[in-house]
């Protein structure tokens, strides 16, 4: 099923049109078709942008651009009954490219979920803000091509190689050797400063 194919004369409801007679709808230029789109997949959307640990802005920007790339390319996607995992790369792509454009040092949270302490211990708490900044230290310390690969790799549980490869202009091939090669040097660096890397 694609945009070209003629609407039946009869549709039912946007609200309750499965995605593929949305998608045909919309690229008819059935404003409600789209306003349904948008009502139905924004929640994922921005699930996706706020994964990746941006600005308030930069997510808002990310946002609008997946929405934008949708309304541009909507007659190219080729299974309109999966448009929420097409909308999610979508947004995953516009997010690394956020990533590649600002190269933004790793926020206080990136971590977080890696060394989070039982909470009702305050000697944990205090010892994973130390561990959390001493890692955050090494990661500020890599080439920034190798900071924003380390970004996107642990923001996102979903993201693909491809998509990286694309954003940061490198083979396929070479993201994971080169994550083996970046992960091995936070680790020389943490182990330097005394923390085990193994625990942070």
């Amino acid at each position: 099923m694609t945009c070209t194919e003629k609407a039946p004369a009869e549709t039912i409801p946007p609200e309750s049109a499965p995605g593929s007679d949305l998608v045909r709808r919309a690229c008819a230029h059935d404003p409600e078709a789209w306003q349904e789109i948008v009502r139905r997949y924004r929640g994922m959307v921005g699930k996706v942008a706020r994964s990746y640990r941006l600005s308030d802005a930069d997510t808002a920007d990310v946002m609008q651009n997946t929405w934008l790339r949708a309304f541009e390319r909507l007659e190219t996607v080729r299974e309109p009954d999966r448009l929420s995992g097409w909308l999610a790369t979508t947004a995953r792509r516009e997010c690394l490219a956020v990533l590649r454009r600002t190269a933004r040092e790793v926020p206080d949270g990136l971590f977080e979920a890696e060394v989070s302490p039982d909470a009702a211990c305050p000697e944990a708490v205090v010892l994973s803000r130390e561990t959390r900044g001493m890692v955050q230290q090494a990661v500020e310390q890599l080439p920034q091509r190798r900071r924003v690969l380390v970004r996107a790799l642990f923001a996102d549980d979903d993201v693909h190689y491809a998509d990286i490869s694309q954003a940061l202009d490198l083979p396929p091939g070479s993201i994971g050797p080169t994550r083996g090669r970046v992960l091995r040097s936070l680790r020389r660096t943490l182990e330097h400063v005394g923390l085990d890397a193994e625990s942070a």
